[in-house]
């Protein structure tokens, strides 16, 4: 039998033989390692990988045709996610977030309220779509600005060093500012509800309720959430990004987790 491996793009080597003409018996294993690189351009490049089996009979004509079958298409970048810091990904694999109540409390039950009561199910595996990474800092800021510039938003005294939190988030194709909502109060409102005080903040403010009239058609929600918690659950989501390499558009789902 014989194997050959062909790499596309500036993947080395091109092509590769594991086996070629390798005798092999009934009951016997064929083992082989061979590596593949690729020096990824500066934003991002795809490389195509396919496989070629063999299998013959000595002294007779080949039992099969050539089998020939494609791998995994793999994404391999530079700088997607940090400057000279290369890798790669399997561009279809959709990845999740998971965002646990007990670290960020009212601001993971925003997200999961949206989730189950608004039409969009953002995120939410099974019922809504994936969500979609923005990558354009300039075009996340001015989302940001929309739902929850100063101007757009008041300060509640009662919500401990209060915030303006927003979902989807501003970093996504699926923010509200990106989808027909021009002010923040069109979102639908909720606030942070206190449960205790034992200085653990997650734990102090564990929960949201819903502010005015919500219809459930809303394109987004925004709440009044203590500010930690909102920028802790930015950074998960900043993290997760350059965790799992996502480039402008790429979907991955979201899940509340305890």
């Amino acid at each position: 039998m014989s194997w050959t491996t062909n790499c596309s793009s500036s993947c080395t080597p091109g092509t590769t033989k594991p086996w070629t003409t390798a005798p092999i018996s009934v009951g016997q294993n064929l083992k082989s390692t061979y590596t593949l690189t690729d020096q990824p351009s500066t934003v991002y490049e795809y490389i195509d990988i396919d496989y070629q089996l063999r299998i013959g009979s000595p002294n007779a004509i080949d039992l099969l045709p050539p089998i020939t079958w494609g791998g995994a298409e793999v994404r391999c970048d530079n700088k997607i996610s940090l400057p000279n810091n290369a890798g790669c990904v399997v561009p279809w694999y959709t990845p999740t977030l998971r965002l646990p109540r007990s670290e960020y409390g009212a601001s993971a039950d925003m997200i999961e309220w949206a989730q189950k009561n608004l039409s969009g199910h953002w995120g939410l595996r099974g019922t809504g779509q994936p969500l979609h990474r923005l990558q354009g800092e300039t075009q996340s800021a001015g989302n940001r600005n929309i739902i929850c510039g100063t101007s757009k938003f008041t300060k509640d005294p009662n919500v401990q060093d209060d915030s303006c939190d927003e979902f989807p988030f501003a970093g996504n194709y699926e923010s509200g500012a990106l989808n027909g909502i021009t002010h923040g109060k069109d979102c639908a409102q909720v606030t942070a509800v206190r449960a205790d005080t034992t200085g653990d903040l997650a734990t102090d403010w564990p929960t949201v309720t819903t502010v005015g009239t919500v219809t459930g058609s809303e394109k987004c929600v925004r709440g009044h959430i203590p500010k930690a918690l909102n920028t802790d659950a930015g950074g998960a989501y900043g993290a997760f990004v350059v965790r799992q390499r996502l480039a402008d558009n790429d979907p991955f789902w979201l899940s509340i987790t305890f």
